[in-house]
């Protein structure tokens, strides 16, 4: 085995990604390697993208060699990770790459497929404050849709120990992010969980002003930002919202926002 454990995480851009990856970096122990934001089946040692030191990968040893590991010359690991965003389920999860898979990033003693999924309302308000991505808001919109099935159940394409990461509940819930740690064998300091990467800027609207101290960002609340902007509000089809109801729960403030909007409820305190 080249690999101890693989981890290959899918999310959708400002969905706290590279803090959660940041988090179980932050966790594990032994040689570690991470391939950011790759293309879905394609090697992810070839097609990652840079990270905010304007490499595409990270590593804490000394003899990793990326040229060489694009090559099939792959150097041990105790922990890979390669990540993708905004991306359909299929263009990752795929026969083409699992075919390869050996040739591409090396024969793995445990495989963990994770996906994570933060609520539409304060991930479209990030993105929308952001600004940057080149993927429409109603592309990104049904990439979301299809995001949520699988994090129900209700699509299959997570081929491997698969583990779905709601990132509300993993910003304010120990006790989950501990389950988390458990159920990718690693030992829980749930250090880095305070830290604002600096990947793409850091967060849409604080920046870095936070890191070392990111529980006291108001994750919950991007979508008050958009209170009257029509454009955002009409982003959010029915199916947006029953999804996200069954996920977050009704009771949510951007839900109850929602509702009152549409005419169902009195306006929110």
């Amino acid at each position: 085995m080249v690999n101890g454990c693989e981890i290959r995480l899918t999310g959708m851009s400002r969905s706290g990604n590279h803090a959660i990856i940041n988090w179980i970096w932050r966790q594990a122990e032994g040689r570690k390697c991470l391939l950011n934001c790759a293309e879905g089946g394609t090697n992810p040692f070839a097609s990652c993208r840079p990270l905010d030191d304007g490499r595409p990968w990270r590593v804490n040893y000394g003899d990793f060699d990326i040229a060489a590991e694009r090559r099939g010359r792959f150097s041990a690991k105790d922990l890979l990770v390669h990540s993708y965003e905004d991306t359909f389920l299929a263009r990752v999860y795929n026969g083409a790459f699992e075919s390869q898979h050996d040739a591409l990033v090396g024969p793995t003693r445990r495989r963990v497929d994770v996906l994570v999924l933060r609520d539409p309302f304060n991930l479209f308000a990030s993105r929308r404050a952001l600004a940057a991505s080149p993927v429409t808001p109603r592309a990104a919109l049904r990439v979301w849709k299809q995001h949520a099935r699988e994090f129900l159940g209700e699509r299959g394409y997570l081929r491997h120990d698969r583990l779905t990461i709601s990132y509300n509940r993993w910003v304010c819930d120990r006790a989950y992010r501990a389950g988390l740690a458990a159920r990718l064998g690693l030992g829980f300091s749930d250090s880095g969980i305070d830290a604002v990467t600096a990947c793409a800027g850091g967060s849409s609207f604080d920046g870095l002003a936070y890191d070392g101290d990111a529980g006291r960002m108001r994750v919950f609340d991007r979508w008050r930002h958009f209170l009257d902007d029509a454009e955002y509000w009409a982003l959010f089809d029915e199916a947006t919202v029953a999804l996200a109801r069954r996920i977050f729960g009704a009771a949510t403030p951007t839900l109850a926002w929602v509702a009152w909007r549409r005419g169902e409820r009195p306006l929110p305190n």
